[in-house]
């Protein structure tokens, strides 16, 4: 099933999925075949996987395979734990394939791991009503997330980034904030639809997002964005390069050389470059820089953490150096905001400071799907209106399916 669901939506274009497939599947069983090559193995598998990622990424004009940045990333992630012996080779490669190619998440992430997948992967499929209701909870608030949200935003971010350079400071604070929350929603939308649809399976895995725009600190943010990719590059990457136990410069360098990773993974533009650049900084900056431990700082730092997340969040969507830097220039010196603007602006903050570990602690999905029948059942009532209603017409694709 989800091999004739992945040949449909990616019009047949299956070649690299069973190729990456292929490559790791008998690279992972080949270390215990030749123990002396080992390191020799691993580094041409990861060399073959990862020339043809760069292939159809990065090559102009060729079409990107659907989803070949997350397969590629749980493949290389499996196969890396294999030669570390922290996870046994794949029994067969019918269980190995259905691990790679897992219909939920495979177009847009999270990516997943293979000791969490194979692992229940053993289990017999059985639909049970907790299930069932967890999952269709996480089905509908990525739905309200991605279709009444991020879609009715989409129009009016499109229409300022189509032509920044005719708008004035208050217009593009607006619009790029209104893209942080739609960026957001867009793709943890998708997330919670890909774990709900696991889930209604019988397959319980990690939450891809926690309260990101709550974050205390540059670390703290991607300990709560995109957390399946932010671990891959930490257990994958970052600690292989040597982490924080080479020395200070070391530490600095490499993880910088992790969120430039970060940035290429989304893109070979300039604009990805500099995105993951600045947030390399930015948790250098961190590491440099510690704060006593108290309210008033923690929520002083979440103003301040915010404000440059969404400044990368500019670098991110403009391609263009010329309407960044504009946009830039209007970002870092506000203007012509009203007072009704600040009014509004001022209270949603000091709401959020307020009640911030009230709802960041607050696991509110988890209540909804563990709560008594009747009461979900009002709730899944009001939240199909919800979709139905508050939708727009047009629908836009997933942001992250691009990457």
């Amino acid at each position: 099933a989800s091999a004739a669901f992945y040949a449909a939506t990616s019009h047949f274009f299956v070649w690299p999925l069973m190729l990456v497939i292929v490559i790791t599947y008998f690279g992972g069983h080949s270390f215990k075949k030749y123990p002396k090559k080992r390191e020799i193995l691993l580094a041409l598998v990861i060399i073959a996987v990862l020339s043809q990622l760069a292939f159809y990424k990065y090559m102009p004009g060729l079409m990107l395979p659907l989803g070949i940045s997350y397969y590629t990333f749980m493949a290389l992630g499996y196969v890396t734990d294999v030669y570390r012996e922290k996870l046994l080779p794949a029994n067969s490669i019918i269980e190995y394939a259905l691990f790679v190619s897992f219909f939920p998440v495979i177009t847009s992430g999270p990516i997943i791991r293979a000791r969490d997948f194979l692992s229940q992967s053993k289990d017999r499929l059985k639909i049970t009503p907790e299930n069932f209701q967890h999952g269709v909870t996480l089905i509908t608030i990525g739905l309200i997330m991605k279709l009444v949200i991020a879609d009715n935003l989409a129009p009016y971010v499109n229409s300022i980034f189509a032509n920044p350079t005719g708008f004035q400071s208050r217009d593009i604070i607006l619009a790029t904030v209104a893209f942080g929350i739609q960026l957001y929603c867009d793709f943890g939308g998708y997330s919670n639809i890909a774990l709900g649809t696991a889930r209604m399976l019988g397959f319980k895995f990690p939450m891809n997002f926690n309260n990101p725009y709550l974050a205390m600190n540059p670390q703290d943010f991607w300990h709560r964005w995109n957390i399946s990719l932010s671990c891959w590059l930490r257990d994958y990457l970052y600690i292989p390069l040597g982490g924080n136990r080479k020395g200070i410069i070391r530490t600095h360098a490499n993880l910088l050389l992790t969120m430039v990773a970060c940035g290429l993974w989304h893109g070979a533009t300039w604009n990805f470059l500099i995105w993951g650049g600045f947030h390399g900084g930015l948790l250098s900056l961190h590491r440099m820089i510690r704060f006593p431990q108290n309210r008033i700082l923690s929520l002083i730092g979440i103003l301040v953490t915010q404000y440059f997340i969404f400044i990368g969040w500019l670098i991110f969507k403009l391609e263009d150096i010329g309407d960044l830097k504009y946009c830039l220039s209007k970002f870092l010196i506000p203007s012509g905001f009203t007072f009704i603007d600040q009014i509004v602006g001022g209270t949603i903050i000091i709401v959020l400071l307020l009640f911030r570990n009230k709802i960041a602690n607050n696991n509110w999905l988890s209540r909804i799907g563990s709560s008594r029948p009747i009461y979900w059942f009002f709730y899944l009532i009001i939240a199909i209106n919800l979709i139905y209603w508050a939708s727009p017409v047009k629908v836009t694709k997933f942001i992250y399916a691009g990457f």
